[in-house]
Order: C-alpha cells, then sequence, then structure tokens
C-alpha cells in the first residue's frame, strides 16, 4: 500500500516538473506577444484598386486646453474599445458610420480621402467636334468615384469585430452630364450657303479663305450671340490678312482685309436659312458675289450678329475648295424651312463722267485731242427687300420682311485726250 502510494507522489511530481519546464519555455512568447499587442496602434488598411492606404490609430498630442478637453471628450486618445462605445452611441442616435468614426478617430477621414483622391476619375461629356464641313460626335466617359458610406461601414466592422485590419474600396460610377444620344438631336443641317470667289486676286482669295477659316468650328450657345469681328479678328497683316479691294463710300479702293465681307456673307446667309436671328450691315453698293439685300458688310464699325433663338448649341462649320466655299449650320431640326428672297424694287441710275487725262494714264503723247476712251462702265444701282419664307412640308406659312437698302450706283468714266 505504502508501495503504490509512494509511487502515484513520484509520478505527479514528475507531471508537475514536466509543466513547469514547458510554462518556462512558452510563458516569456506569450507574454511578449501580449505585450507588443498592447503597444501597437490600431491599424486599417483601406484597398483601393490594387493601392494600400494605411490608418494608424495613434495618440493625438494635444496643442492646448480646449484641444485637451475635446480629446477627452471624445475618448480619442483611450482603448479601442471605449471608443467603440461612444461610437455606438453616436449609431444610435441615427449618425451615419462616418460621423460616427469621426467623433473618435479624426484623423481616419484624412486616409479615406488619399483613397478618394486616388480612385477619382472625372466624367468626361460627349461633345461635337465641328470642322471642314462636317461635324462628329465625341462619346462621353463614365467617371468614378470611392462609396464612402460603404468604406466607413467595412472599417466599422473591423474595427468592433477584428480590432483592425484589412478593408476594400468600392466605387460608384459618375454619369456625364451630357450624351452622345442627346447631342445627335443637335446636328441636322439646319442651313448651308456657298460663295465664288474663282475670279478673285490670288490676295483676296487668300483673304476669304482665312476668314471663312476662323468661322470654322463656331459653337453659338442657346440664347448668345455670336459676333463675326469677334471671331476673325481684325483684319490686319498680323492677324494674316493681305491687302486686296474693299469698298468704301461707294468707291473700291486698296485696303487689308479685301474679301472678308464675301466670307461674312456667306456665314450670314447661311445662318439666315438656318432660322437663325441674323443682324448686318449693307455695303454702300451691290457687291457681285450675292444678292441685293443679302449681303454683310464688315468693318471696324459694322459686324455681323448672330443670335440662337433655338434650345440647342448651333454648330457653325465651313469648307473650301476649288475656288468656292461653303457655310454649314448644324442644330436642332427646325419646324420651317427657311428661304431668304432678293427683291428689286427700284434702280438707281448711273452718271457719265469724262475725265482730262492730263497725267497721260491712258493717253500717249501723239493722242489726238478729244480723243475718248473708256475707263469703267457704269453700273446701276438698286433699291431691295429682303424676305424670309418660311415652308412646311413645302407649303409657304409666312413671308417676313427683313431689309429695305438701297445702293449707290457707279459712274460710267471716259477719259480724254488733253
Amino acid at each position: 500500500m505504502k508501495a503504490v502510494s509512494r509511487f502515484k507522489l513520484y509520478i505527479t511530481a514528475f507531471i508537475l516538473c514536466i509543466t513547469a519546464v514547458v510554462l518556462s519555455m512558452y510563458a516569456p512568447t506569450v507574454y511578449a506577444e501580449n505585450n507588443n499587442v498592447s503597444e501597437e496602434s490600431t491599424t486599417v488598411t483601406i484597398t483601393a484598386n490594387g493601392k494600400n492606404f494605411i490608418y494608424k490609430d495613434t495618440k493625438i498630442v494635444p496643442s492646448d486646453f480646449t484641444v485637451a478637453e475635446q480629446i477627452e471628450n471624445r475618448r480619442i486618445n483611450e482603448p479601442l474599445d471605449k471608443k467603440l462605445e461612444l461610437t455606438d452611441v453616436y449609431l444610435s442616435h441615427g449618425a451615419d458610420y462616418k460621423t460616427a468614426l469621426d467623433v473618435c478617430f479624426p484623423l481616419l477621414k484624412r486616409t479615406v480621402a488619399q483613397a478618394a483622391d486616388y480612385l477619382y476619375i472625372s466624367p468626361a461629356d460627349a461633345y461635337v467636334k465641328a470642322s471642314d464641313g462636317k461635324v462628329t460626335v465625341i462619346s462621353e466617359k463614365q467617371g468614378r468615384i470611392l462609396n464612402e458610406n460603404k468604406l466607413y461601414a467595412a472599417i466599422y466592422c473591423v474595427l468592433k469585430y477584428s480590432g483592425g485590419g484589412n478593408v476594400k474600396a468600392y466605387t460608384d460610377r459618375v454619369e456625364p452630364k451630357v450624351t452622345e444620344s442627346e447631342l445627335r438631336n443637335e446636328l441636322y443641317l439646319r442651313g448651308f450657303y456657298t460663295t465664288d470667289f474663282s475670279g478673285s486676286t490670288a490676295d483676296r482669295a487668300h483673304n476669304v479663305r482665312l476668314a471663312v477659316k476662323k468661322t470654322d468650328g463656331a459653337v453659338i450657345s442657346p440664347g448668345e450671340t455670336l459676333s463675326f469681328n469677334g471671331t476673325v479678328g481684325p483684319r490686319t497683316a498680323e492677324n494674316g490678312f493681305k491687302t486686296a479691294k474693299i469698298i468704301i463710300d461707294g468707291k473700291y479702293t486698296d485696303g487689308i482685309g479685301g474679301g472678308v465681307c464675301q466670307a461674312s456673307t456667306a456665314v450670314y446667309n447661311a445662318s439666315l436659312s438656318a432660322g437663325l436671328h441674323c443682324a448686318a450691315n449693307a455695303h454702300s453698293i451691290c457687291p457681285s458675289y450675292c444678292p441685293a439685300g443679302l449681303d454683310a458688310m464688315i468693318s471696324s464699325a459694322s459686324d455681323l450678329l448672330i443670335t440662337n433663338t433655338t434650345t440647342h448649341n448651333i454648330y457653325i462649320t465651313s469648307k473650301t475648295s476649288g475656288g468656292k466655299a461653303t457655310v454649314y449650320v448644324y442644330g436642332e431640326k427646325p419646324e420651317f424651312t427657311v428661304t431668304p428672297e432678293s427683291v428689286i424694287t427700284g434702280t438707281v441710275p448711273y452718271e457719265t463722267v469724262e475725265q482730262t487725262d492730263n497725267e497721260g494714264k491712258y493717253f500717249d503723247a501723239d493722242a489726238v485731242k478729244g480723243d475718248r476712251l473708256l475707263v469703267t462702265p457704269g453700273k446701276e444701282g438698286c433699291k431691295s427687300e429682303t424676305y424670309l419664307v418660311y415652308r412646311k412640308n413645302g407649303v409657304i406659312h409666312s413671308r417676313v420682311k427683313i431689309r429695305e437698302n438701297e445702293y449707290k450706283s457707279l459712274p460710267r468714266v471716259i477719259a480724254v485726250a488733253p
């Protein structure tokens, strides 16, 4: 009996010794791990499209008494469980996750903002490119934005149930304001006009082409007015224009930018046929490149103004080829087709003027006195009225007078030998 008791005692002692050895081996390690957890900050890693943004819940050192009081009231420097208790109070009173977490974790929003900036892609609206007589729609692009509600909810859960960890950032699509399908409704060809400058001098033809090109791609928003002068710019050598014939006070003379009025007239007529409101002035003499009452004289004191009276953008584009320029006007489909109409209501006769050629511009020294030479043929002036004819389904709906003009005549000039 004694032998059995002694044997049990030996066995018990042996087990105690083994236990002590095991504890001596593992106890320091366990203590060290627990100690490290208590010293480390709570960490949340936000993974945003493959990139990590790390938030560490570090203590905040107050800069003054007011800050210290806020830190204490909001439990900012207290252990995680105490902070989450206050967070839950705010959530129970109806606060969202972002507001509730911001009370005890004020620096968290900085990390979230970094992830938000990284993820954000601005949406791109569809737009119309008008060039070289054509209009093209450039498709819209969707944007991307961080879904803050989902992210803050995920952060709360990982703090509440894991004491920290990894969360994934989700995004929402941001739709553009203007879509390609919407712009397709703005691309109806409302009007166009072709002008022929093939008989012009090289410099004048250059000016017509340049002025037309400067209007190519112009956009007029609803209710806005386009200024031809503002679009084309000054008729100067610095702006690319050359010297050619211009009309001043009923006479042809050389001037920089000669031919620009032919370009403005093409824009004017295209805009009239597009049903837009236009304000233009006439030349003193009726130009040969358009009917009476359908010219648009441009100078530093005279402008062509085109107002968009529709509910969508108006696009002006143009093309020049083979001595001709065509201006196209696109926009929403109009209710009526519009046709400009010129009506001659009277003529202004020209007078004949004889000039003695004392300077020898037209006759040699051996010319017979009294010989005559026609220098310029006379050209009648005219009176005109301009109408816009509105049609629907081919039937005239109305006829509206928009202008009355009177153009001067050009004298018939005869040189006489002295």
